[in-house]
């Protein structure tokens, strides 16, 4: 397994404009980050480069500063909404931004990037209702991802208890892999993103999940919680059990990317002590990685 974190490019200044930190890629590197995890979630925002005719430019400026780093791109986040929200529908806006994303993450190097499954919550049948409009939705994605050398990863899903959110498809291993199963039969660049803390919201022992999903799981978001709320917290603040899921991690062949999501671990530390969180960051991502055995 690779260690990875998340970078995210597309940072918007108080005003609404935008920057693109070039010292980020250099700054991982320093710490000892070889593989990274590109986040184009808010791409879609207004002055994102991706708007523009020139987005392929953007990317190959960042893939050569990471080329000159040693950095390698493992894999990405394209922007995701509920697809299947009856009052808005498939958004063609959203879905340019999801298309140039893919575009970009064939640029940057990486094979994998990561979408969300949407929820039919207005379908009497929320499991039968959400499959159909997902395999429509993600069948399209997977056609022109296919063409850019690019897989897809859907990620699971929780019912975010601990923050009033509805019932959420792909909360459940067994939805998830049948709407992947369903999607190989016709493409064979689909996969999973497995979120160990979206699971912990729903699972209090991932292990049978792991075994269950298999070499279905092909990257993962790694972050922790207390089984509330998905507070996205550094491995081992939170209740998450990884002396039980790494070794089954290995266990069930996974040889991807161990790649961190924790969102604005260092966001509000003074600058001068920030470097000693992301190297705590690297040592407790090592260790995790030592008990996969």
């Amino acid at each position: 397994m690779k260690l990875s974190t998340t970078i995210n490019f597309f940072t918007y200044e108080d005003d609404g404009s935008y920057s693109a930190y070039y010292y980020d890629l250099e700054h991982y590197a320093k710490l000892g980050f070889s593989y990274l995890d590109s986040i184009f979630c808010s791409a879609d925002a207004p002055f994102s480069p991706l708007w523009t005719n020139h987005y392929e430019d953007w990317a190959y400026k960042i893939r050569k500063k990471a080329d000159e780093l040693g950095i390698t791109f493992v894999q990405t986040h394209v922007p995701f909404y509920n697809f299947c929200d009856p009052k808005k529908g498939v958004n063609e806006n959203t879905e340019e931004i999801v298309r140039r994303s893919i575009v970009c993450t064939n640029i940057l190097g990486a094979h994998w990037t990561v979408s969300h499954p949407g929820t039919a919550y207005a379908d009497s049948l929320i499991v039968d209702g959400s499959k159909k409009q997902n395999l429509e939705y993600f069948s399209r994605n997977l056609e022109f991802a296919k063409k850019n050398d690019v897989g897809i990863c859907i990620e699971n899903m929780a019912d975010f208890p601990g923050q009033g959110f509805k019932r959420s498809y792909c909360a459940t291993v067994e939805e998830l892999a049948d709407l992947v199963d369903t999607l190989h039969k016709t493409y064979d660049n689909v996969g999973i993103c497995w979120d160990f803390g979206h699971a912990n919201l729903v699972y209090s022992n991932q292990v049978p999940c792991l075994n269950y999903l298999g070499s279905r799981i092909k990257v993962t978001h790694v972050h922790d919680n207390m089984g509330l709320e998905d507070e996205h917290r550094a491995p081992f603040l939170g209740n998450v059990k990884w002396d039980k899921i790494m070794p089954a991690l290995a266990h069930c062949g996974y040889e991807g990317n161990f790649s961190f999501e924790v969102k604005r671990l260092a966001a509000d530390v003074p600058e001068h002590i920030k470097d000693a969180y992301w190297k705590y960051m690297k040592t407790t991502g090592e260790y995790l990685l030592s008990m996969a055995k």
